[in-house]
Parts: structure tokens; sequence; C-alpha cells
């Protein structure tokens, strides 16, 4: 539980952010901002589901940044003849 943040927002909503990333959980195409307090358990439950370890999953930001570099082209590349 301690890769999630619950955070209570001004307008007296919730929202949940994934430490890791910086940025509003998300699973299943829903960002968990704006919530109600009856709401924040299972989105809570959810989030920890999707990302349990082993689940594979990516954290948004990964999979945005594979889905830019593969519409530019881009691709893994080994500088130097350094690998990782």
């Amino acid at each position: 539980m301690d890769r999630f943040e619950i955070l209570n927002e001004p307008t007296g909503t919730y929202s949940i952010f994934d430490r890791f990333t910086e940025l509003p959980a998300t699973v299943g195409g829903r960002t968990f901002i704006g919530l109600y307090r009856h709401e924040v358990p299972l989105a809570l439950l959810a989030a920890m589901d999707a990302f349990r370890p082993g689940a594979g999953s990516m954290p948004p930001s990964l999979t945005m940044l594979g889905c830019w570099r593969q519409r530019n082209g881009l691709k893994d590349r080994q500088l130097d003849g350094l690998q990782a």
C-alpha cells in the first residue's frame, strides 16, 4: 500500500496517486481523480491489484513513451558497444 497515496482534494473529493510515477493512478482507462469517499476503497484495491508484482503492468508514462518511440520510428539501440 506504500506505492499509492490517497489525497483529499480542495473540492472535497479524493485522488489516488502512484508514488512511483508521481501521476494519478490509472487502471483500465480510468484515472482515479475526483473520487467520492465511498469510491476510494474499491479504486485503491483495483490499483493495488493492477500494479502488484508479477501482474505485468507497466506504468502509464512508460507505455506512452513506448508508443511515441514506435510512432516516430525510434528503436532501442546500443551506443558505443555498451550494453545495459
